[in-house]
């Protein structure tokens, strides 16, 4: 029997040794709040400095969810009916700083920062801090994992609505709004906008205008002049320029029956300008050209052939006949189709 008590004593002792560790195993040193009493709007840091085993960690709920709690609980322990979401706000939950390291054991400074819009004594809820220490092994050579709650004196939040001085207190007109000088980016956007606008009605208009000169955005005129009112101007343009008089015999020439071979190209349907001149005149043999218009056609481009290969100087009666006799050509021939085609009618 004596045996048997002293088993129940050593493990009577063993048990209060224990729990005597345990509770030197974590130690809330303080709590509480950098002021007891705000106004509306100010801000308050929560405080708390504990102690816990090195190889200890450390968790926490988000204090969000503690403030917006509506489920009934443990009001002295655990989560309970706070509902206090609206009255206080949080700024930063937790916030865990490790101070120091010593002898084993980890000093620890938890922070929260608050704020509340509305004026009244609100008693701030428990927060949820759980240390997990390291594991041990158990009687039965288990590995067991011990967690602690950590309890804090938690104090109430006074919240003082802003003082009005209506003694002193005046109605003023409403300012007008602050201007402030606009930056380069800000104005930047603005002008790119400002030159697409202007660019897009600069080309609107000059798109109306040239239609209603009968051109084309470029400024092309759509309508084409008929062959022969082609020539005849060109011929005019040549007329004008006095190549042969100046001794461009062979520049004169050359415009002269490149515009008479663009004119047959056109009139006649012949590739006039991949053709010599003998071969264009075989072409027109059988297209009904007056024998006096077509003789003096083909004594024109062989006097052209001599000037511009053959290095022959016509004379000037030669020079002043070129002219007529190509316009001769584009006349007769055009009044030619033009008869044709009213016979057809």
């Amino acid at each position: 029997m004596k045996r048997l008590e002293y088993i129940r004593v050593a493990v009577l002792l063993a048990a209060v040794a224990l729990l005597g560790n345990i509770a030197a195993a974590q130690e809330v040193k303080s709590s509480g709040l950098s002021r007891d009493t705000i106004t509306i709007g100010d801000q308050v840091v929560w405080r708390a400095l504990f102690t816990v085993p090195e190889r200890a960690k450390v968790g926490f709920a988000p204090y969000a969810s503690i403030l917006n709690s509506t489920t009934a609980g443990d009001t002295t322990g655990g989560v309970a009916p706070y509902n206090l979401g609206e009255k206080i706000d949080l700024l930063r939950d937790f916030t865990l700083d490790t101070l120091s390291v010593k002898e084993g054991m980890r000093e620890i400074e938890a922070n929260i920062l608050l704020t509340s819009y509305d004026s009244g004594s609100y008693k701030l809820p428990q927060p949820l801090v759980v240390v997990q220490h390291a594991p041990e092994l158990g009687g039965s050579d288990e590995v067991v994992t011990r967690m602690d709650t950590l309890r804090f004196d938690m104090p109430s939040l006074n919240v003082l609505s802003v003082p009005v001085d209506t003694a002193n207190f005046q109605i003023r007109e409403i300012k007008g709004q602050m201007r402030y000088p606009l930056t380069f980016g800000e104005v930047f956007p603005w002008v790119l906008l400002g030159l697409f606008v202007i660019v897009v009605i600069y080309l609107v208009i000059r798109y109306i205008i040239y239609r209603r000169q009968n051109k084309d955005f470029f400024g092309r005129s759509l309508h084409k002049d008929p062959p022969h009112i082609v020539a005849l101007r060109r011929l005019e343009k040549l007329r004008g320029e006095k190549l042969w008089q100046n001794g461009k015999e062979k520049q004169f020439y050359t415009g002269v029956t490149e515009t008479l071979r663009t004119y047959i190209e056109a009139r006649y349907s012949v590739s006039a300008m991949e053709k010599t001149s003998s071969e264009i005149m075989e072409e027109l043999k059988d297209k009904e050209i007056e024998e006096k218009i077509y003789g003096r056609l083909e004594d024109l481009f062989k006097l052209s052939d001599l000037v511009k290969f053959a290095k022959y100087s016509p004379g000037i009666e030669e020079n002043e006949e070129v002219i007529p006799t190509a316009v001769s050509f584009v006349n007769s021939t055009f009044m030619q189709t033009l008869e044709a085609e009213k016979e057809e009618k």
